[in-house]
């Protein structure tokens, strides 16, 4: 399978391209550069032409499993595109993967991650799952914790915007998991001043993944998730994936039947005025002529 036949595959998969996936990484060198000229070409597209099928969402999970440091920039600025071209193209993998591909193809400057978080037109949940990038980069010795409490303080006045967005649960969330102590003072006006949905999650549940932050500081929370790891094998993570399971496929399958089924079962229509004139009786019955009645209703 050439490049053009694995790019192919990805743009137009219906189900999980396993055997394109597989080619890609096996012809790694030659995608690589195919995949970075795909997500440039994506970003030189007025906002009008970015709605046609892209191989977008693979590449950006390829990217991550095989630690691609010169995708980070790139894959940044697609993170930053208008909200919907995003969820077009992640769908669920704004909340699932985007943050675990970001940490894994880091290069060392923190920058561009800065950015999304602080661009008000980025996708909210983005941003707030960059956050805990950052957190992730840190507990994994890429990025110096200073370096990153820092931004995090000064994010308290720089966040837009300074309401309720999504955001501000990724600021929080990263606090909590570097065990930030000191900035739990701007926590709690956060949540005082309702930027972050107390439905969702209260000051007490910060509270609490603080404090083992700081008991047992690098120690994940929940051992066996891998919600904060970097993105593995494409094929093995995807897969776990409802809308890639044959559960769903069949899903798929029954409903199409249903409405096959449904559409053979009911009777065509038929125009009850077919062959009247315009100056015979009306088929209604009211004695007028067609063009007096039902015709011109």
């Amino acid at each position: 399978m050439d490049a053009g036949e694995i790019l192919g595959q990805l743009t137009h998969a219906e189900h999980l391209p396993r055997a394109a996936l597989q080619a890609a990484s096996a012809q790694r060198a030659e995608m690589v550069p195919a995949f970075l000229n795909e997500i440039y070409s994506y970003l030189a597209l007025d906002s009008t032409d970015r709605a046609k099928p892209t191989p977008l969402f693979f590449i950006f999970h390829l990217l991550g499993e095989w630690r691609e440091k010169a995708a980070y920039r790139p894959l940044a600025r697609l993170l930053r595109c208008r909200e919907h071209e995003v969820n077009a193209i992640l769908g669920d993998g704004i909340t699932s993967t985007s943050h675990r591909v970001m940490a894994a193809v880091f290069d060392g400057d923190p920058q561009p991650l800065y950015e999304i978080i602080l661009d008000p037109k980025a996708e909210e949940f983005v941003r707030s799952r960059i956050c805990e990038a950052l957190a992730m980069l840190v507990l994994q010795g890429e990025l110096d914790r200073t370096l990153v409490e820092r931004f995090l303080r000064d994010a308290f006045m720089e966040l837009q915007p300074q309401a309720r967005n999504f955001v501000w649960q990724g600021w929080q969330s990263a606090i909590a998991m570097l065990g930030l102590s000191e900035l739990k003072i701007l926590v709690k006006r956060a949540f005082d001043r309702r930027f972050i949905d107390r439905q969702t999650l209260s000051f007490q549940d910060f509270e609490r993944d603080l404090e083992w932050a700081v008991k047992r500081p690098g120690e994940p929370r929940h051992p066996q998730d891998t919600e904060f790891t970097l993105f593995g094998d494409t094929v093995e993570e995807l897969s776990g994936w409802y809308g890639f399971s044959d559960d769903y496929r069949a899903a798929q399958e029954r409903h199409l039947q249903e409405v096959e089924a449904e559409l053979a079962e009911s009777e065509p229509y038929r125009n009850p005025f077919r062959g009247v004139g315009r100056n015979d009786s009306c088929p209604c019955g009211s004695g007028k002529k067609f063009k007096k009645c039902c015709l011109g209703r």
